[in-house]
């Protein structure tokens, strides 16, 4: 039994890795997504809670935080990459992360986006969503609510009025 367990926790651990990596790599895509010309990182999360199973106040905030640097607006960017639909939905957070972010937008009365990849590879997302946080209000989403967000995946973000594009 002991050997099972160790061979599970190793399992986990690895499938826990390929997860991480990939979140890092789409994150890294969306970024450079950003033209430097025009946007600043003014903070990346560094999700901690990866390295260590104690909650940290910061990660409950967005993957990004960035200026648009004409006009100085701060806004607020999540990155979710996802490689299919579960039950015919788009299952992008949990409940409990769903409610810190509003939580979040709400304190801090920013616009805040959702940018979801999904399908190919993190760093070649076949399909790309950016979601106003205000216009997810589930954990799960049906087709027939991201997809009025769909952009090109390879196309640089745009800002204008409040909104990313």
């Amino acid at each position: 039994m002991g050997l099972v367990n160790k061979i599970m926790k190793a399992v986990e651990a690895l499938t826990e890795d390929e997860s991480v990596e990939k979140g890092n790599d789409f994150e890294r895509y969306v970024v450079d997504l950003f033209d430097k010309k025009y946007f600043s990182i003014v903070q990346w999360s560094t999700d901690i809670t990866r390295k260590h199973d104690r909650f940290v106040e910061s990660d409950a905030g967005p993957d990004l935080t960035i200026r648009y640097i004409p006009d100085g607006e701060i806004f607020y960017v999540e990155c979710k990459f996802r490689s299919g639909l579960y039950e015919e939905k788009l299952h992008w957070s949990k409940p409990e992360q769903l409610k810190r972010y509003q939580d979040f937008a709400r304190e801090n009365r920013s616009p805040f986006f959702v940018v979801i990849g999904l399908g190919g590879t993190p760093s070649h997302p076949e399909r790309m969503f950016c979601i106003p946080l205000e216009e997810v209000k589930y954990p799960a989403l049906y087709p027939s609510i991201f997809e009025k967000f769909e952009r090109k995946p390879d196309k640089n973000f745009f800002w204008k009025n409040g909104f990313l594009k």
